[in-house]
């Protein structure tokens, strides 16, 4: 397989740049080009060990670092070596140039952790961890990519599949005795799928929470012209974001900003306050906040406390419930006005902060169930959970069908379940799915 090499590090000046080489090439060419009072030749560097030396180039020298990792040990499983230098653009560019000209070949994105799944050293869904860690805005999403980059999900996954592949080679045993294996045989394996259907719904129902972590919680801040939105969307994000003032009408548009409750991402989205208006922008606006009220996963509906809802807050809040939000019923201003007693819901003063540390609360509480974090087996990638969903799909026929007909045409179910699961761990998934995953990441990885 040819050598390798890219830039690791991103586009633009900084302290430290990084070129990245693997292939049976890497370190022979590494040789060429790096020189270290430490050695007579590269060629005889101790695996994992970091020497201090020069480059030289057809065009430049530097003082840097090198690392020679020795296949298998590696991140790709193939011989590799990491050059570390001063991070100029032009630096890590003319020194990537020369590893090209002594041989290497430019890698493309994602080719590393290609070579490493390709190589045996991780499985599909280790991979799609490493590019939800790499992509993730949150403590949480973060943990979450970690724990299915370290295999969370495939060894769970993996033992499924092997029970599934159990019942194949039992049930295609019977083939050959069906007098003496086959009724024990499909006693045997309608129970051991019982069991698997139900471990792969059991993964399946962590998906909303899966998908919240890995994405966010999208909230809408909707209510009447001059409740308090603004001034809750800042004292939430701990600055001022949105122009705050008496005069009815000053938000016209949606303001989005994220925050991090819990190490979940919060997406905070102020709307233009709802009210009748002959302002055509604004009235753009009232229907816009309608509109991102519908898209999003919980409304926080915020009105004055000390007070009855007004006939047009009624309207909306019953036209938002209508589309079967999760809606969280904020009073403000319980500062200056006590809540009446019908009023239930959240008490805050957006002016001096009361109650907003209960609401980021209750907000994530509402999608994280407190016996669930981010270092759980969780389905956070809808590929896997269209794959998962599949493969129950065919387990479940399997079932109902494997004392109804022949063993040949329940084989063919429990066939395509295990293909599916293989879909996950990378051991029957298609070069499109590959391809498809690694062009996901930048080049360098």
């Amino acid at each position: 397989m040819k050598t390798i090499a890219t830039i690791s590090t991103p586009v633009g000046s900084g302290a430290i740049g990084i070129i990245r080489m693997s292939g049976d090439e890497a370190l022979d060419i590494a040789s060429k080009i790096f020189f270290t009072k430490k050695l007579t030749n590269f060629k005889d560097a101790q695996p994992n060990y970091m020497y201090f030396g020069n480059i030289v180039t057809s065009t430049i020298k530097d003082s840097i670092l090198a690392v020679y990792f020795k296949a298998p040990h590696s991140y790709t499983g193939e011989d590799l070596v990491e050059f570390q230098c001063h991070g100029g653009v032009r630096i890590v560019e003319e020194i990537l140039k020369e590893c090209l000209k002594q041989g290497a070949d430019l890698a493309d994105k994602g080719e590393f952790t290609k070579r490493a799944f390709l190589n045996g050293k991780i499985t599909l869904s280790d991979a799609e961890g490493i590019i939800d860690m790499i992509n993730a805005e949150s403590i949480a999403a973060i943990n979450a990519g970690y724990n299915l980059s370290k295999g969370g999900i495939s060894d769970k996954i993996s033992q499924i599949q092997d029970k599934v592949l159990y019942c194949i080679s039992q049930l295609e045993a019977s083939l050959d005795y069906p007098d003496e294996m086959e009724d024990e045989a499909k006693i045997d394996c309608k129970e051991a799928l019982e069991i698997e259907k139900k471990n792969l719904e059991n993964l399946l129902n962590t998906s909303n929470v899966g998908g919240y972590i890995k994405k966010g919680i999208t909230v809408a801040i909707v209510g009447i012209a001059n409740v308090g939105k603004s001034s809750l969307l800042n004292t939430l994000l701990g600055t001022d974001r949105a122009i705050v003032t008496d005069i009815a009408g000053t938000t016209r548009d949606s303001i989005e900003e994220n925050i991090e409750v819990k190490g979940v991402l919060l997406k905070l989205i102020d709307t233009a306050g709802i009210r009748e208006t002959k302002d055509v922008v604004e009235s753009i606006g009232v229907e816009r906040s309608l509109e991102i009220a519908k898209g999003s996963d919980v409304v926080i509906f915020i009105t004055e406390a000390g007070r009855d809802l007004f006939s047009e807050e009624i309207k909306i809040l019953n036209e938002i419930k209508a589309q079967e939000k999760n809606v969280i019923m904020v009073y403000n201003k319980c500062d200056i006005n006590k809540p009446l007693e019908n009023q239930k819901g959240i008490y805050i003063s957006a002016k001096k902060g009361e109650g907003i540390e209960e609401l980021k609360n209750t907000i994530v509480d509402m999608f994280i169930s407190k016996n669930i974090d981010s270092s759980s087996i969780l389905i956070t990638n809808q590929r896997h959970f269209e794959v998962i969903k599949k493969a129950i799909e065919s387990i479940d026929i399997t079932i109902n069908n494997i004392n109804k007909e022949p063993i040949e045409c329940t084989l063919v179910d429990l066939r395509k379940a295990y293909f599916y699961l293989g879909e996950i761990t990378g051991n029957s998934a298609n070069e499109d799915i590959i391809d498809n995953i690694f062009n996901k990441f930048c080049l360098g990885k």
